[in-house]
């Protein structure tokens, strides 16, 4: 089989999956990816040319945070928790829902930018996806031609070599360079972007799925995430509630994404370390109402 052919054969059954994942996942996670090719209007850069130092610079500080502020840290906070919403939820999603590992490694993605801002990934080369076929939806066809992996470590190491070790790792040393904001604010800032969404994917996953990935990413100081210690482990702590009509226990970071500090200094996110107990009683109450 030629190579286009191949490439051709990988892609429709991408696009079978994604369908499928269109139709039983959140949009949220389906919306932040586009597997096919561009309309000619979109706007679209590179990681490599987003990350550049200058434009990095340049958006830091003419961004509105910054105007407000005056602080480097926290206009580039703000930032990293806008690559982290948009790079994260849908890769990690379709491999634990589906099993289908894709390269987000920097040389391989682009953003999709509406207003500058960054929306979608959109993969320059599929051909490096793997497919696990135990996850997969749907059967995978006898004479598929792309590459099978058959073990969730091997998933694990495609998945995570690509995001965390060619894409976050490189991003946040980038960051630190130019700010010296901690390391772990911005790592803290990747959980905050993704481990949340396993209890969410357990209406519509296998939950052995869920726990062994939930696990691996954010449960041991030592696992496939990164070569060393993982830098998403113990990012996240427990609390309880104790409030009649809310959940028994909520998620809270160890670490402050700095949000709290952008004058009129009035407002933290649900699961902000400086809330006390209280405050994030009423916070949930007023979310719920509002809900509602």
């Amino acid at each position: 089989m030629s190579q286009q052919l191949t490439n051709k054969t990988v892609l429709n059954f991408l696009k079978e999956i994604f369908i499928l994942a269109q139709s039983n996942l959140d949009s949220f996670y389906t919306n932040c990816i586009i597997l096919t090719q561009l309309p000619d209007d979109a706007e679209v850069v590179s990681f490599n040319n987003y990350l550049h130092p200058d434009r990095l610079l340049s958006q830091w500080q003419t961004s509105e945070i910054y105007q407000k502020t005056q602080d480097i840290h926290i206009a580039a906070s703000i930032w990293n928790k806008v690559y982290s919403w948009t790079t994260l939820p849908g890769v990690l999603a379709l491999m634990t829902w589906a099993g289908v590992g894709l390269d987000a490694g920097l040389d391989n993605v682009s953003f999709v930018l509406k207003e500058g801002e960054p929306k979608a990934l959109w993969f320059h080369d599929l051909s490096g996806t793997v497919i696990y076929p135990q996850r997969l939806p749907i059967p995978i066809p006898e004479d598929y031609p792309g590459k099978i992996v058959n073990s969730v470590e091997a998933l694990h190491q495609t998945v995570f070599t690509s995001l965390y070790q060619r894409n976050f790792a490189p991003m946040i040393d980038r960051v630190h360079i130019l700010t010296k904001l901690s390391k772990k604010t911005l790592w803290g800032n990747a959980v905050n972007a993704s481990e949340g969404q396993f209890s969410k994917l357990s209406q519509c996953t296998n939950l052995e799925a869920i726990q062994t990935d939930y696990s691996v990413l954010y449960e041991q100081p030592y696992s496939s995430v990164m070569p060393g210690r993982n830098p998403l482990y113990n990012l996240v702590r427990t609390e309880q509630l104790n409030e009649p009509g809310l959940p028994a226990i909520t998620t809270v970071r160890l670490t402050c994404c700095l949000y709290t500090f952008i004058p009129p200094y009035d407002e933290k996110c649900p699961n902000c370390p400086l809330m006390q107990p209280q405050e994030r009683i009423a916070l949930m109450k007023e979310e719920m109402v509002e809900t509602d």
